[in-house]
């Protein structure tokens, strides 16, 4: 078998997340993604809050992760989400699953809150002009060891 490590990473300033997703993304990390969203809200209570997402190592996620994600970014609306940019991954298939999906949430709302770019410079100064700070602290990382069987794993099952 081969083993894919993935993970998330979370760092978080006075009113703001800055979260990366590395690989391939299933149960575990969104429920720790989840939970930690849960936390940060909580110290928010209801105040706007902004947050940057490194996709740029990830891989597309499965359909009902995605669903999951999406149910995530509606109640984080609610919760005082007002700005968030989104580093595209390098994969065509992940940049059109995100486009979608962002395009599909800003079109619920009156402003649009979600913007895909490939700067992350470009993604740290828009929150620091919009009066949110980048002064994020240390990471708190979750990691899952995701597991292929080869080709001739696979013949053999």
């Amino acid at each position: 078998m081969n083993g894919f490590l993935s993970s998330l990473e979370l760092r978080c300033s006075k009113n703001a997340l800055y979260v990366c997703f590395k690989g391939i993304h299933e149960d575990y990390l969104t429920a720790r993604y989840a939970e930690a969203l849960e936390q940060f809200c909580q110290t928010m209570q209801g105040k706007p809050w902004a947050r940057i997402v490194d996709l740029r190592h990830w891989s597309v996620t499965a359909a009902q992760s995605q669903q999951l994600m999406v149910h995530l970014l509606q109640q984080d609306l609610k919760r005082g989400l007002t700005l968030e940019y989104v580093l595209w991954p390098a994969d065509v298939i992940g940049r059109w699953q995100i486009e979608q999906t962002l395009k599909s949430l800003n079109a619920e709302n009156t402003f649009e809150v979600f913007h895909p770019t490939d700067d992350e410079d470009e993604a740290l100064a828009a929150l620091e002009t919009n009066g949110f700070s980048i002064d994020f602290g240390a990471v708190t990382r979750h990691e899952s060891r995701c597991w292929q069987l080869t080709q001739t794993q696979k013949d053999k099952s």
